[in-house]
């Protein structure tokens, strides 16, 4: 994975490819360097799954297998080691300034960041993305005890990002990766980072 993501940003530079850039908060008491353990992916409960949410549960298995864990099914199987709660979602966006623009040197904000044409319109909207991951020791969740999801919870990550892209399709992958990068990561850990993607949603370097 750590290599995937070298010769993704090395590309992406030769490219000068748009990236995402992105939030990234941890806790968690997981061991460094545990045994394999099972896992599967549920929507929160109470909560409709996200739009698209089997593709993007398929997207999290994959990095989850990457870290060495087992992806199971749910139900209809041995019952897993851990539970990983997961959802996201993204607003409606927030209206910016429209109209002409002029170059911005590639320092500043997320929404000024990268050179524009001196007659290209500023971006419509600015729209804020949010990624959560939870995973819980089955053996200790108790479903109908309120206390029992807190308490069961051995790791939790979020992810946000904002930019140009007005769907969680074109900014899911990076933002998985970003949570990925370095899993589990240091307890109480917020980083920033940027993580190359396919395209740009719009004329801003940032997605």
């Amino acid at each position: 994975m750590t290599k995937l993501f070298v010769a993704l940003i090395a590309s992406c530079v030769a490219a000068s490819c748009a990236s995402v850039r992105t939030n990234v908060a941890v806790s968690h008491s997981l061991p460094a360097n545990q045994t394999a353990k099972t896992v599967a992916i549920l929507p929160y409960d109470g909560m409709a799954p996200a739009p698209g949410f089997a593709a993007n549960a398929a997207k999290l298995a994959a990095q989850l297998r990457a870290k060495g864990y087992d992806v199971v099914e749910p139900s209809g199987g041995r019952a897993p080691d851990y539970i990983a709660f997961f959802t996201y979602r993204i607003d409606g966006g927030t209206p910016l300034n429209r109209g002409a623009s002029v170059a911005h040197p590639v320092t500043g904000s997320i929404i000024t960041y990268g050179y524009r044409s001196t007659y290209s319109p500023a971006t419509d909207r600015l729209y804020k993305r949010t990624l959560t991951v939870e995973i819980l020791d089955r053996a200790r969740f108790q479903p109908t005890v309120g206390t029992s999801f807190a308490s069961s919870r051995v790791y939790a990550g979020s992810v946000t990002s904002e930019g140009s892209c007005s769907t969680m399709e074109a900014v899911i992958d990076p933002m998985l990766m970003a949570l990925f990068q370095d899993f589990p990561g240091d307890t109480g850990q917020l980083r920033t980072t940027d993580i190359p993607a396919d395209a740009a949603c719009g004329l801003e370097r940032f997605g």
